[in-house]
């Protein structure tokens, strides 16, 4: 026996696209007859969409798993996972702001250093005496000059 895609719906409580998608992205496996309607066995069908009975066990229905890690979409895995996620965010908080504190002590060795270099080249280095810088002639007497000396004038 197997389930058309309407039976499947009813049987899990689901709609049909909600099988029909399933079915198209691989989760289910179904197959075609001959009228291009869809087959869908119901071990498969239910291994996707577990079967969960009400306590008076006339009504069974079918409960989506949490893709991923398979919690159960329930407040209190949802609680749970909530919980490991600001953890880890947290962890990373305190790691950027480990990193970021190294990174300004290592900026401030580095200011410090360049500091001292300074100071020690100031105090290593000979005095530049200040040496008067001879007077140049305007370039146009220069070139006068120049030319009286070449022809001897």
């Amino acid at each position: 026996m197997s389930y058309t895609l309407g039976q499947a719906a009813r049987a899990t409580g689901k709609t049909k696209p909600t099988i029909a998608r399933a079915i198209k992205l691989g989760r289910l496996s179904a197959s075609r007859a001959g009228d291009g309607s869809y087959l869908i066995d119901p071990a498969e069908l239910h291994r996707v969409y577990p079967l969960t009975g009400k306590a008076d066990g006339q009504t069974q229905r079918s409960e989506t798993p949490a893709e991923g890690n398979g919690i159960l979409a329930t407040s209190e895995g949802l609680r749970r996972l909530l919980a490991e996620r600001e953890a880890r965010i947290a962890d990373k908080d305190s790691v950027i702001a480990d990193l970021r504190h190294r990174l300004d002590r290592a900026d401030q060795r580095v200011a410090d250093e360049i500091a001292e270099r300074r100071r020690l080249t100031l105090q290593l280095s000979p005095p530049v005496a200040d040496q008067p810088t001879p007077l140049q002639r305007p370039l146009g007497r220069r070139i006068l000059a120049w030319l009286a000396r070449q022809h001897g004038w």
